[in-house]
């Protein structure tokens, strides 16, 4: 076992490393900054409050943050099947949790259903994402950044692997108290080449709670884009940005958007953005996005050896899109 000290900002954090899996031991309280603790799941505080977590997802396929506190202290994703016990909520796609990334067809296999999802999916074959360890932590009283490792095998021969990825993130709030992730995945072809096909399902997802919805009985939500296209027209349709807002179960006025930076794959990318609170920024859906495009139109290929990055930053906000100006956050975020 090896001890590597790094020295962040103003603090010393300590990271144990083992070949497989990297375990962060509880950093430190910073005095009301940023800290890290555990790791299953890898839980985030801020000032002593749960922000968020990050679980491996070795039951779910896929690692996932659950719950995801907004600027009103209230939970801004569905609770389930994380938490049951809510009954505004809807018990369906029981492979939407959270905020995550995923991707539907990937070498011919599903990366993006459970493998058990309901039984309805027999005809195909799937594959999982397993988290490989949390390798770099870095904290301040004003952000926190952490990296870890991910590879995606394939569902019942988990020795074969079809690729592996690295994932940055960074959390922050903003003056006006909004909690703002930016995510940098890069997808890596460790294990020959991959075929990324076409697919609506895909790629950085948010499944939002349910007030945050366009229909249904507990629905009080509305959709935009950067385009100003509003409603359930914004699925499939290119944009720089989509925000989600309305109200949370408190009544306090909240949104959510997701950008995409202008150096992503295809950018301004694809939207799949459905009126009951899935919405996802996928550059591999053309085809199925767009009336007139080829089925294959999605596709895309990393050769062996090389790599695709990706940027999202998501805002969970107060007020509606216009109020807490998305557009000019979105114009900041893509000159970073």
């Amino acid at each position: 076992m090896k001890f590597l000290a790094f020295s962040i900002r103003f603090y010393i954090l300590f990271i144990i490393f083992t070949p497989c899996l990297s375990k962060a031991q509880t950093v430190g309280k910073f005095n009301g900054g940023w800290s890290i603790r555990g790791t299953d799941p890898i839980m985030i505080f801020h000032g002593g409050n749960h922000v968020t977590s990050y679980h491996p997802g070795s039951k779910a396929g896929k690692p996932y943050f659950y719950p995801v506190i907004g600027p009103s202290g209230e939970n801004m994703t569905r609770h389930w099947p994380m938490k049951e016990g809510f009954e505004d909520e809807a018990n369906d796609h029981v492979h939407h949790r959270g905020m995550w990334y995923g991707l539907g067809k990937v070498n011919g296999l599903d990366y993006w259903h459970f493998p058990l999802d309901e039984g309805k999916q027999k005809d195909r074959s799937f594959g999982v994402v397993r988290h490989k360890g949390m390798n770099f932590v870095q904290s301040s009283a004003d952000d926190i950044v952490f990296r870890v490792k991910s590879e995606w095998v394939v569902f019942d021969e988990p020795e074969k692997r079809t690729m592996s990825d690295t994932r940055e993130f960074r959390l922050f709030f903003t003056k006006a108290g909004s909690l703002v992730v930016d995510a940098t995945i890069t997808l890596i072809a460790d294990a020959g080449d991959v075929t990324i096909s076409d697919d609506k399902e895909g790629a950085w997802s948010i499944r939002t709670l349910p007030t945050l919805r366009l229909e249904g009985d507990h629905a009080r939500g509305q959709i935009v884009n950067s385009e100003g296209v509003t409603g359930r027209v914004a699925w499939g349709k290119r944009a720089k940005w989509v925000d989600y807002f309305g109200v949370d179960r408190a009544g306090n006025e909240v949104g959510i958007a997701i950008m995409d930076h202008p150096s992503n794959l295809r950018h301004p990318t694809w939207w799949h953005a459905r009126h009951y609170g899935l919405f996802t920024a996928n550059p591999f859906g053309q085809g199925h996005f767009e009336k007139d495009a080829p089925d294959n139109a999605g596709d895309y290929v990393i050769e062996n050896g090389e790599s695709l990055i990706f940027r999202y930053r998501t805002i969970f906000h107060k007020g509606s899109a216009e109020g807490a100006g998305i557009a000019k956050a979105w114009e900041e975020f893509s000159t970073r």
